[in-house]
């Protein structure tokens, strides 16, 4: 619990930091809350989807996990280049 509660404290603080970079000041309200809006529904959605693989194969669970994680490294290593 302490990692994940140390993990999620880094990730909250990083993206804001991004967010913030990212979006004018007089634009920053909106896109938190679109930002916080895609967070929460991704959030749900990805649980939801292991809630359904669970019941079908734990298998299929680490692997779905697995792969959606190299896909946003991918993801995010391809914007960095950008910047």
């Amino acid at each position: 619990m302490v990692l994940w509660g140390t993990g999620m404290g880094a990730q909250g603080s990083l993206l804001n930091a991004i967010v913030s970079e990212l979006v004018p000041p007089n634009k920053r309200s909106t896109a938190f809350g679109f930002f916080d809006t895609a967070f929460g529904i991704s959030w749900f959605a990805g649980s939801w989807l292991m809630g359904v693989l669970y019941d079908r194969s734990i298998l299929a669970v680490v692997l779905v996990s697995a792969g959606l994680q190299l896909l946003s490294s991918l993801i995010v290593a391809l914007i960095g280049k950008k910047h």
